[in-house]
């Protein structure tokens, strides 16, 4: 893959650049609505195909075969190594044909930028902001789990070792996510273990962690015992909260 977003494009077929996906992250507050809404109104305006979905993780979690379709088009999502992933692990065949545009670090001109739109050119937003607000919010309970960069994995296995979820298998001596649903939402841990920064979870607030290129958080080595007690905690609340409810 080419070393930024920018080059990338430029190397796009002019039929894929006329049909853009992008993904508003309905449940999170890290991406800008307004942000969405603009570029998609430009898109639009310039005779674009576009269409919006709330959560490409969700889309991406249980494998919708609209995945395949979306791997057809320019997706405008968070950081490109996250949108990768993403698409490789639910629809490895489209993975290397996929083109991104990172939608989280770069501004509404950038963006327009790379797609060849005059940013000058005023669109009328308003549709798509309502189709935003539209979207269902499942707050704590959204699509929440980790992929892999392929690139970056050394299948050392630590993943496996530390979570206590069940998330990961070890099939065909590779490290593969075959739980998705198991993992606890806005934990990242084990992707504090992994020595080659290989796991990502795409709506974390900070990278490498959610797949971007800055080294906003160093790696915090936590004992997995610790985190057994947490789960261990968290079960008994959760079973003591049943059991006075019943």
């Amino acid at each position: 893959m080419p070393t930024s977003d920018k080059n990338y494009i430029k190397e796009l077929p002019l039929g894929r650049m006329r049909s853009l996906t992008i993904c508003a992250c309905a449940s999170r507050t890290f991406i800008d609505k307004n942000k969405v809404a603009t570029i998609a109104a430009a898109a639009k305006k310039a005779g674009m195909k576009v269409e919006l979905v709330a959560d490409l993780c969700e889309l991406c979690e249980t494998k919708d075969k609209k995945v395949g379709e979306i791997a057809q088009t320019t997706i405008i999502a968070c950081h490109s190594r996250a949108v990768k992933s993403l698409i490789a692990f639910a629809a490895r065949q489209a993975s290397e044909s996929c083109q991104y545009i990172d939608l989280r670090s770069q501004s509404v001109e950038e963006v327009l930028g790379l797609l060849g739109i005059d940013a000058d050119d005023s669109a009328d937003a308003e549709e798509w902001r309502q189709q935003i607000a539209d979207f269902p919010k499942k707050l704590g309970e959204d699509a929440w789990y980790p992929t892999l960069d392929k690139d970056a994995c050394a299948e050392c296995g630590k993943c496996l070792e530390f979570c206590p979820f069940g998330v990961y298998e070890m099939v065909d001596d590779r490290i593969t996510v075959t739980h998705p649903h198991h993992c606890k939402n806005n934990c990242p841990a084990c992707a504090r273990q992994c020595p080659t920064s290989a796991i990502i979870f795409p709506k974390y607030d900070r990278s490498p962690i959610n797949g971007g290129k800055e080294l906003q958080e160093k790696a915090i080595r936590l004992d997995s015992k610790e985190l057994y007690g947490e789960v261990l905690r968290q079960k008994l609340i959760e079973r003591r909260g049943s059991i006075f409810r019943s």
